[in-house]
């Protein structure tokens, strides 16, 4: 897509306002453009008591977590957590109670060695990834394993799956393998995060969408990212892939691997400050040991550290929306998060609680991972209320 085509019509947008001003274009690719009216406008409040909390500091049990890797709640109103140390599969009931458990470390039928709950997957079953055995399971909505698919083992390290398509391949990317011999101290490396269908059975690969990725500095023996610097983030509606990157507001879609339509709100770019550098550093100072924390900070004023920030970190689909997460320096703000109809129009913005990541919008609730200040964590459902 054309770059001019899109600042045009954004500026269009921002000139006529309000919900009416939406403009849409077809350019001369094909790819429809969606530009909507920046305004104060809210699309829902969240409650600031969640409907269900599990987890945190005095939890015993199967609701002690540590490295939550995946949260989904079903149809029928249960949880499934993904608990990244023991490796389990975890399942509770509407109410909060315990209902079963499943996987554990190993390499056998359930078992896992690095689980990754990826979500719904035809119906009612739930889909997960082993990052370490390249294999996908799919659990009934019993809880039971259905059936087991494996990546057969190659050169390449295992793909890092995000989500399942309705046709059971993957989404997923693959890491990129450097050679340290042939870097040099201070070498910037320029990352692009590629995006493929993976087909488990046939072992095919289809390109389906690419964006810029972090920015690394080689420092002889490790690689550090550049500060600002961010994956991409990526979510599917079915066949359709929705993907935020970069400091302007908007979602691309990509349909078979081509660009088909881009939809954001026609908000400036914003600049990195010094609060932002402060803030960065000061979460590396807290999240890191040494000499990590020193090889961390000593990139913050590298002269490639990009003057705009991201404008979005995330992105999920949800029946009928799309949320957009607005980047934020620092992971314990209250995230905004901008919501868009199927039709692209911008219906306004949501402040989800501080410490919140959101994993999956399910009607009127938001259901993701809590962390308080010790970096404890919990599995938290909010209710919101639409203005």
């Amino acid at each position: 897509m054309r770059r001019g085509l899109w600042i045009s019509v954004f500026a269009l947008a921002a000139c006529r306002g309000g919900p009416q001003g939406d403009v849409t274009v077809t350019d001369s690719a094909g790819v429809r453009v969606t530009a909507n009216a920046d305004a104060d406008r809210t699309y829902a409040t969240v409650n600031p008591e969640p409907l269900l909390s599990l987890g945190g500091a005095d939890a015993a049990g199967p609701s002690e977590f540590f490295r939550i890797a995946g949260v989904h709640l079903d149809p029928h109103g249960n949880l499934w957590v993904a608990d990244g140390a023991s490796a389990q599969l975890r399942l509770f009931r509407p109410d909060g109670t315990h209902w079963k458990t499943r996987g554990g470390r190993g390499d056998g039928p359930g078992e896992f060695r690095r689980l990754v709950l990826l979500g719904a997957f035809a119906g009612d079953s739930v889909a997960c990834w082993d990052v370490g055995l390249a294999r996908l399971t799919v659990f009934d909505p019993d809880g039971e394993v259905g059936r087991t698919t494996r990546l057969p083992p190659g050169e390449e390290a295992a793909p890092r799956a995000y989500d399942v398509f309705p046709d059971g391949t993957l989404l997923a990317q693959f890491p990129r393998l450097l050679a340290g011999e042939s870097l040099e101290p201070g070498q910037i490396l320029r990352d692009t995060a590629r995006y493929e269908r993976v087909d488990l059975a046939s072992l095919g690969r289809e390109p389906l969408a690419s964006a810029p990725g972090p920015l690394w500095v080689w420092t002889g023996h490790s690689q550090i990212p550049l500060p600002f610097t961010i994956n991409p983030g990526v979510d599917l509606d079915g066949p359709t892939l929705h993907l935020v990157a970069g400091p302007d507001f908007r979602v691309r879609v990509f349909q078979g691997g081509r660009l088909t339509e881009a939809y954001g709100v026609a908000r400036a770019r914003r600049a990195v400050t010094s609060r932002d550098v402060a803030t960065y550093a000061s979460f590396m100072q807290d999240a890191l040991p040494e000499p990590a924390r020193r090889e961390y900070l000593s990139v913050l004023d590298h002269a490639s550290r990009p003057a705009y920030l991201p404008a979005y970190s995330q992105v999920v689909v949800a029946d009928g929306t799309v949320w957009a997460g607005v980047y934020s320096a620092d992971t314990f703000d209250a995230a905004t998060w901008d919501v868009f109809d199927a039709a692209r129009r911008w219906l306004g913005t949501v402040r989800s609680p501080a410490g919140f990541t959101l994993h999956q919008v399910a009607g009127d609730a938001l259901v993701g991972v809590w962390r308080d200040s010790l970096g404890v964590e919990y599995v938290r459902i909010y209710g919101m209320q639409h203005q």
